[in-house]
């Protein structure tokens, strides 16, 4: 009986869980093209980031919509600014690699395979760039630098993430009806659940992470 209880009381903790989380994928979306797309997309990504935080540290009673909205305010300017320069920087590596390959010769070749390569960093630095922001108040240049230290480092978690993210995005792609419900919270959530395994690693290590958290007093 005891067993049955335990297996029921799981099952009913991750029911609720996975329904937190598609209720933060439509407030995603909504909030996105209540800016329009173009300004409401950043903020509304941090916002969801920041509600996924709170469901990876299994707070209780965590008020999604509330929280949301707050994190959307108060993060509106500065995330469409780091945003955009993400965005900027990426695009920079996109245009490289396109003219590198329609461009003959073995040199061209090798710049694009190295275009490609740092295209794939930058990535992978974005990755941990948004659970670094809603977690500890840095330099924007403090956290690119301390997403690349934690990109190379933990390689584990890093391929972790890539290998979910695939696997999310041909699962969405066979079932599109989930889209609305799961298109960028599951992928969230998997994100911050195993960057937070990195961030227990190097908590202590000052000279890595010289910030306060960010979030950490905020009254739920």
């Amino acid at each position: 009986m005891m067993e049955t209880k335990g297996m029921l009381s799981g099952i009913y903790r991750i029911s609720e869980k996975v329904m937190l989380i598609a209720y933060t994928n439509i407030l995603w979306i909504m909030f996105s093209f209540l800016g329009l797309v173009l300004v409401g997309l950043m903020p509304a990504t941090v916002a969801m980031f920041a509600v996924m935080r709170k469901l990876v540290i299994e707070e209780e009673q965590v008020p999604i919509f509330r929280l949301f909205w707050t994190k959307y305010k108060e993060e509106f300017g500065k995330a469409n600014l780091y945003g955009y320069l993400l965005l900027f920087v990426g695009a920079v590596f996109g245009l490289d690699v396109m003219l590198f390959q329609s461009l003959d010769g073995l040199p061209y070749m090798l710049l694009s395979i190295l275009s490609a390569g740092l295209m794939l960093v930058f990535l992978v630095v974005v990755l941990y760039f948004l659970p670094l922001y809603v977690h500890y108040e840095l330099t924007f240049f403090k956290y690119i630098k301390t997403a690349f230290l934690l990109a190379v480092t933990h390689p584990i978690q890093t391929v972790i993430m890539i290998v979910s993210g695939i696997g999310i995005l041909f699962i969405l792609l066979l079932l599109p009806g989930s889209l609305f419900f799961f298109s960028g919270s599951m992928y969230c959530f998997i994100v911050m659940k195993t960057v937070f395994k990195v961030f227990g690693h190097v908590e202590g290590q000052k000279e890595l992470l010289e910030g306060e958290s960010r979030y950490g007093e905020y009254s739920i």
